[in-house]
């Protein structure tokens, strides 16, 4: 008697997104997911969703979303949450009216913050903020208004298209 081949491994795999699925389907009070301490996590009032799209994941939250990485927190309406094919976050885009950057800091005066109608944060070795969409930016002894910004995080190097602003001179 011949048995066809069945792979176990993707029937379990199906029946946990399906599982997966259902349980968000149902949820009715605010979805919050944390990946891997020390790593990111996110939350949303609305629905989520998860996909996979050219062998990555893709995380979907939408209504009131708020991601957190490290100092980093990005809050707004719909946040697209992609990962490698090891599973690391790679990119988080967020959009919203506005939409919203701030990086935490040691000291109250050098929070970084900004907005714009889409953010697209690179999660990385250098991690890179973009602001897309009326753009408003502000870290200590810089408030930029631009129609687009890229910031650097870790070096802090900020450039902009079609700005209008203000620097200040580093205080002593």
């Amino acid at each position: 008697m011949k048995f066809k081949a069945v792979n176990l491994k993707r029937i379990a795999s199906t029946l946990m997104m399906g599982a997966l699925a259902l349980s968000l389907s149902f949820a009715t009070t605010r979805n919050h997911a944390q990946e891997a301490a020390g790593s990111h996590e996110y939350s949303a009032d609305g629905e989520t969703t998860i996909e996979t799209v050219n062998g990555l994941r893709v995380i979907t939250l939408r209504d009131n979303v708020f991601v957190r990485q490290n100092n980093i927190e990005l809050t707004g309406d719909v946040a697209v949450l992609e990962y490698n094919q090891n599973n690391q976050l790679q990119q988080v885009r967020v959009t919203g009216v506005p939409a919203n950057f701030e990086q935490k800091a040691d000291q109250p005066n050098d929070v970084v913050t900004g907005n714009s109608e889409t953010i697209n944060y690179y999660a990385g070795l250098e991690s890179v903020v973009e602001f897309i969409g009326s753009a408003n930016f502000i870290q200590p002894g810089t408030t930029l208004r631009c129609a687009q910004i890229r910031h650097t995080i870790e070096t802090g190097a900020t450039s902009g298209q079609a700005c209008s602003g203000s620097l200040s001179p580093p205080s002593n």
